[in-house]
């Protein structure tokens, strides 16, 4: 792997563990999705899985917009399932850009990962199309995840081992790199 393709993949795990383990992205933690799972698990699937899939394709992407857009693409903080103020087709079209105002409020994001967020439930919102290779990877990873969930009941994540390893060693880099 080159030097570039090692540093996309640094970043990926860098914003995704700094992300997970933002008080503010555990907040997702408190909202059902897809009756197994919450806002916070089914966001770092989804993350994972796009990485995932980049990785398996030989995809190049930039690796701090691929965590941060997969991870704050429903991040629309509240509970969606029998919601009587928002009604379910309200909430498929709506929610992208409910996340992005949301996640506005809160991060910093590039157009990039504001496409990533906006664009994640195309087709179905047609207007929001995917402009980049991780706009499209999080919109086929939040598919297959959201089927993994409804449908085949899966409720874990796939590589939590692989993600407290890298946990592990970038708290140790940032570690030694302060002393």
């Amino acid at each position: 792997m080159s030097n570039k393709g090692n540093r996309d993949r640094e970043k990926f795990w860098e914003t995704f563990i700094l992300l997970r383990e933002n008080p503010i992205i555990q907040e997702l933690k408190k909202y059902p999705n897809h009756n197994i799972s919450n806002l916070y698990d089914h966001s770092s699937r989804v993350a994972l899985c796009a990485y995932d899939m980049s990785r398996r394709l030989h995809i190049k992407v930039d690796g701090t917009s691929l965590a941060k857009g997969a991870m704050l693409h429903d991040f629309y903080l509240y509970q969606a399932r029998g919601n009587k103020k928002i009604g379910t087709k309200e909430h498929w079209f709506g929610h992208p850009v409910t996340a992005l105002k949301n996640a506005e409020k809160e991060f910093s994001l590039t157009e990039l990962e504001k496409n990533i967020i906006t664009s994640h439930m195309w087709p179905l919102t047609f207007l929001h199309v995917p402009r980049s290779r991780e706009a499209v990877l999080v919109s086929l990873a939040d598919k297959a995840c959201a089927f993994g969930e409804m449908i085949l009941k899966r409720n874990y994540m796939r590589n939590a081992e692989r993600y407290e390893r890298e946990k592990r060693k970038y708290t140790k880099r940032k570690y030694t790199q302060i002393n």
